[in-house]
């Protein structure tokens, strides 16, 4: 599934502080940046439940055909013991248990293949084209999160953009201001498997005041990108 992500930059170029769209000068194209995100991503962050291979070269014992990230983001490994990996990307864990080898091994070879990853999905809501729940593969951030929805709507209100965010049983929010990421005034934050994006709506503030209500009970996080 192939997206255009700067179509959301153009939509917020377009758009004007007053809530309304600004007429495009003629002759103006859209401009298209294709986003494969059905394609793996080697750099992708791993994820409890995703299944890995890991192979330490001429040391068959230390390696694993497959084995499993559990639930709180860790694997279990011969010597190295717990390691935890979501969040990583391969080449992270690949180094980390290198490191813990070290101790066993001389000049430790470990090569971390993600074997299967587990289901990963993203819910895009509120003031957006075409709100839904999409499937991701690798990494994602906050605006190709919105372009995976066409972009924000006529009546979205840009820095009221919201990521929700269940860890450990404990929800979490942060806000963001997409205009600002669109036009790297600030950095794209990453938006990880389960998370919720939502961008307020200029249309009904009053509407969107209760949702801050609501946001003011959870624990507030910081996104880094």
């Amino acid at each position: 599934m192939r997206l255009t992500l700067c179509a959301i930059a153009l939509s917020i170029s377009l758009f004007g502080a007053s809530g309304a769209w600004a007429q495009p000068t003629v002759g103006v194209q859209p401009v298209n940046l294709s986003i494969d995100t059905s394609a793996p991503n080697p750099n992708a962050s791993i994820t409890p439940l995703d299944h890995l291979e890991i192979t330490v070269f001429r040391e068959p014992d230390l390696s694993a055909a497959d084995v499993m990230v559990d639930e709180s983001g860790h694997l279990e490994l011969p010597l190295v013991g717990s390691v935890l990996a979501a969040g990583k990307s391969t080449d992270e864990l690949s180094d980390e248990i290198a490191k813990r080898l070290l101790e066993y091994v001389k000049t430790p070879e470990v090569s971390v293949t993600l074997k299967q990853a587990a289901s990963r999905r993203v819910t895009v809501a509120g003031s957006v084209i075409q709100p839904g729940v999409y499937p991701i593969e690798g990494r994602l951030t906050l605006l190709q999160a919105v372009a995976l929805a066409r972009g924000p709507s006529q009546v979205a209100s840009l820095d009221d953009t919201f990521i929700f965010r269940v860890h450990d049983g404990k929800r979490s929010v942060a806000k963001f201001d997409l205009g600002a990421i669109a036009k790297g005034k600030a950095p794209d934050p990453e938006v990880i498997s389960g998370d919720t994006v939502s961008i307020g709506s200029s249309g009904f503030k009053t509407a969107w005041r209760d949702v801050l209500d609501t946001v003011r009970s959870f624990n507030v996080f910081r996104v880094l990108p």
